[in-house]
């Protein structure tokens, strides 16, 4: 096939959509060959970074022919080709590609509900399964990229009535669960990940569409009505929360790397030994894909609570000077504000964490690299920005220590070489650290006048109480909400936007020790021109208004 023009290839073949198909998938695995494998190719003449590039950019030439023809396979061309370049720095690219793919899949009807599984044949049901699975993949990548790169969603799900996937997928029974709420009660499979993924983009969606609605600034402390938005965001932000808890839940042992079930060693000692074992299969092989799956879904889960809980940061409780008097501040609920903070930090050290398991060494060379990126990326921005919130304390010092184990992560996928975005994410992720370690500095070496001050506005009050001030010592352009909104009755307990947050964002953005500046890195293309910073609101990443 290396000496057959492939550009013919596609234009002689009945179906240019399966061809597609298959070239992409030939390409993506030639872009992870391994050592040996790549010796084994050169031995038939076949060199594998100019077979890779050769066979992309056919496909990518011939893509409107390929649409044009509007068949299931042409929807996976557009999945499988769409991926390929958000998981390479080219998110500009992977957009419209993947728009395309979703385009004929509503065209082909993929998001509507097929006749009762009973009355399937054997061949008809599983051309469901194909078809069902195809719209999840569809479903779950526009998922990522609006969740990634602030893009917007495509999908409308009240337009869709097709079933989740079934996770065995072996016979017509219809194994998945009828509704969303309800729980997948068979075995865990390999295609349990799929269908666990898929649950959790339904998840997240809801989450993008929810926080773009109530998490702006401007909606909730600036208006009269604030204080209404506000609690309508804090009960969202709660609703969720239990959902997302609720999902991670129903992942199986075999897929959940914190139990004994996953803990197993893997059956490759290295990326060598991985890279020999051509034509894997069998209960072995089976348990690495497991150790793999378990990887990306720990990744995704940890990175959804960073996603559902930041938007309450951006606030902040406090209490009135009066109610000061006797010394003390009683809270009959918790801080909102505190949980979620707490839920953010605990999210990217946990990610962090991952950096201990053997499997994360062998995803390295895998197209798992990209993902891993990604999210270690998203994990070590959100502790560099709680560090800064939260300078010299203890919880700042386990930030950095997570921060450490994070960059080192995101050594080892570029050390890999296979991942630009771990390149890029590394490189930011060391610029905001020196950031970070700076603002500390000046916190350590502060006059004695700022440290008098300091003192004296937060005298007889608990130092553990993070997020809490008194309102007597708030600067002026802060505004307070309405007495009479209070949350709790008889508590004197006001919220306001918490300025440790928006000086860190604008310290981050146009922080003098980052040269060049993180908007520069938009302009000159980066692959993480948007990538998941948006989340946090730093304006020159956050190019999507309303979002956060």
């Amino acid at each position: 096939m290396y000496d057959y023009p492939v550009d013919e290839l596609i234009s002689v073949y009945p179906n240019p959509g399966f061809i597609g198909t298959f070239l992409v998938v030939i390409g993506i695995a030639l872009k992870y060959t391994g050592a040996y494998r790549r010796r084994l190719l050169e031995a038939h003449n076949v060199d594998p970074t100019a077979f890779e590039e050769k066979i992309l950019s056919t496909v990518r030439a011939k893509l409107l022919d390929i649409i044009a023809f509007g068949s299931l396979e042409a929807v996976q061309t557009c999945v499988l080709l769409g991926t390929y370049y958000l998981f390479h720095g080219n998110p500009e690219v992977a957009w419209p590609v993947c728009g395309c793919g979703l385009r004929i899949a509503q065209a082909l009807g993929l998001h509507r509900r097929m006749p009762s599984r009973g009355s399937m044949t054997t061949e008809l049901y599983r051309q469901y399964e194909t078809r069902e699975r195809c719209w999840w993949a569809i479903y779950e990548i526009e998922t990522f990229c609006s969740m990634s790169y602030s893009y917007p969603h495509g999908i409308k799900d009240s337009d869709c009535d097709v079933e989740l996937l079934d996770a065995l997928a072996k016979s017509s029974a219809g194994q998945s669960p009828a509704t969303f709420d309800s729980t997948h009660q068979c075995p865990a499979s390999l295609l349990s990940y799929k269908y666990l993924m898929s649950r959790l983009s339904i998840l997240i969606k809801d989450a993008l569409t929810s926080l773009c609605c109530l998490g702006s600034h401007g909606s909730i402390s600036g208006t009269p009505d604030g204080l209404s938005n506000l609690q309508s965001l804090i009960r969202q932000v709660s609703d969720l929360d239990i959902r997302l808890q609720g999902s991670y839940a129903e992942i199986p042992d075999v897929l959940r790397l914190d139990t004994p079930i996953a803990s197993y060693t893997s059956i490759y000692g290295s990326v060598e030994e991985m890279d020999r074992d051509i034509g894997a299969s069998g209960p072995d092989f089976e348990n690495h894909i497991y150790q793999l799956q378990a990887l990306s879904l720990k990744l995704a889960y940890e990175n959804a609570r960073v996603l559902v809980d930041h938007p309450l940061l951006a606030y902040k409780m406090v209490c009135r000077a009066e109610n000061e008097i006797d010394g003390t501040i009683d809270h009959p609920t918790p801080n909102p504000f505190q949980l979620s903070m707490r839920a953010c930090r605990d999210a990217a050290l946990k990610t962090s964490e991952l950096g201990i398991t053997h499997i994360v060494s062998l995803a390295a060379d895998t197209y798992a690299a990209s993902f891993l990126g990604i999210h270690t990326f998203t994990a070590g921005l959100t502790l560099c920005i709680l560090s800064s919130i939260e300078a010299l304390s203890s919880q700042s010092y386990q930030s950095k220590i997570g921060l450490r184990q994070l960059m080192s992560m995101q050594a080892l996928l570029r050390l890999r070489s296979r991942s630009t975005l771990a390149a890029q994410g590394l490189d930011i992720l060391k610029r905001l650290t020196r950031l970070v370690m700076e603002r500390e500095f000046k916190d350590i070496t502060c006059s004695e006048v700022k440290k008098a001050l300091f003192l004296s506005q937060n005298a007889g009050m608990d130092s553990n109480m993070a997020g809490q001030d008194v309102i007597g010592s708030l600067p002026d352009n802060h505004a307070i909400l309405p007495a009479e909104d209070r949350r709790s009755e008889g508590t004197t307990v006001d919220f306001i936007e918490n300025p440790a947050m928006s000086q860190a964002l604008y310290d981050f953005d146009q922080g003098s020790s980052l040269d060049p500046p993180l908007s520069e890195l938009v302009d000159r293309g980066t692959g993480f021109g948007q990538e998941q910073a948006w989340i946090w609101g730093i304006d020159s990443l956050a190019q999507s208004p309303g979002i956060i």
